[in-house]
């Protein structure tokens, strides 16, 4: 283990006790559960397990799909970089083949000149445009009863607008319901809505902090119309034994579906997992681009003499 002189280790325990003193001033799971209930942010509700015979009806009524995107940079400092992006829309019906759309570009092929800022920026919206387009190319083709995507519905609504507009009409129009699967949870309207009853310490707390451990296995709180995501439902569910809830966002025309929805994200998900829906973990793991993979792109179609160019000094460390 690395040895930390004495000065340091004393400023990381204080931190640490920093951390476990916010924890702590956390009100009790009975108080927290009857805080949300009594100001009508949400209520809770159990899911249950579907059965086999399930299953096999949602299968005969287009299945499940998945949809999930990938982001890897390389190269030197900027705008020396290149970026490669790909989205997969994967059906759990093997006879039906991945769509897969991928991009690739630089700062140095923008049409205008843009800060490493705008870049970053860029990356975001191209990647939620593109995963976008997946969905679409998946409805066309598959046909699915249920699609979903890795991420919130906002989040394409804001950085693929044109693109989500004609995803939503398309869902509507087929009967296919759209399923947000949000992982890390950033939202904090429940301190919001309770920060006259929490310390001063927690009130800014997210969503996910006020909700660590607070639902039991199968168990989700579903959010009350108007209180955020507007044209949005929202609920949290804990779906494995990790403690830390996911978020499940539905179009507001499709809200009469939540019920069928959560079961079957219950359904999807290992009990002993980290709480996400197993077909998602899938396609993450098949649309995923490694370090590996842009290294030998880089090589590739770059030239080693140029790639010794790029590669900057701290990774030439031999200490």
């Amino acid at each position: 283990m690395l040895e930390l002189n004495t000065d340091l280790k004393q400023k990381f325990e204080e931190a640490a006790k920093a951390l476990r003193s916010r924890l702590e001033q956390k009100p009790p799971v009975s108080v927290l559960r009857n805080m949300i209930q009594e100001k009508s942010i949400g209520r809770f509700n159990r899911c249950q397990r579907l059965l086999p015979q399930d299953l096999s009806s949602i299968v005969k009524k287009g299945g499940i799909t998945g949809v999930d995107g990938s982001t890897n940079s390389a190269g030197g400092p900027f705008p020396y970089r290149i970026t490669l992006q790909q989205a997969l829309a994967k059906a759990c019906d093997q006879s039906n083949k991945d769509v897969i759309i991928t991009d690739a570009f630089s700062p140095l092929t923008m049409e205008n000149p843009v800060s490493e800022e705008e870049y970053r920026d860029y990356i975001k919206r191209n990647l939620a445009i593109l995963e976008v387009e997946a969905a679409l190319a998946a409805i066309d083709q598959f046909s699915p009863m249920l699609l979903l995507l890795d991420g919130s519905l906002v989040r394409f609504k804001i950085e693929a607008a044109s693109s989500w507009e004609k995803l939503k009409s398309r869902a509507l129009a087929q009967n296919t319901i759209l399923v947000g699967i949000v992982e890390g949870i950033s939202t904090g309207v429940i301190s919001d809505c309770l920060k006259s009853r929490l310390l001063e310490s927690v009130n800014l707390a997210s969503d996910w902090e006020v909700l660590f451990g607070l639902l039991e296995v199968g168990e989700i709180v579903e959010i009350s119309p108007g209180l955020f995501k507007e044209g949005f439902r929202t609920c949290f569910m804990r779906a494995s034994v990790d403690p830390k809830p996911i978020g499940i966002d539905l179009l507001e025309e499709q809200q009469g579906y939540l019920n069928e929805v959560v079961d079957l994200v219950f359904t999807l998900t290992p009990r002993d997992g980290r709480g996400i829906p197993l077909w998602l973990d899938i396609i993450d793991e098949n649309v995923r681009i490694t370090d590996a993979v842009m290294k030998g792109l880089l090589s590739t179609y770059l030239g080693e003499d140029y790639v010794e160019f790029l590669i900057p000094k701290r990774e030439k460390r031999e200490i």
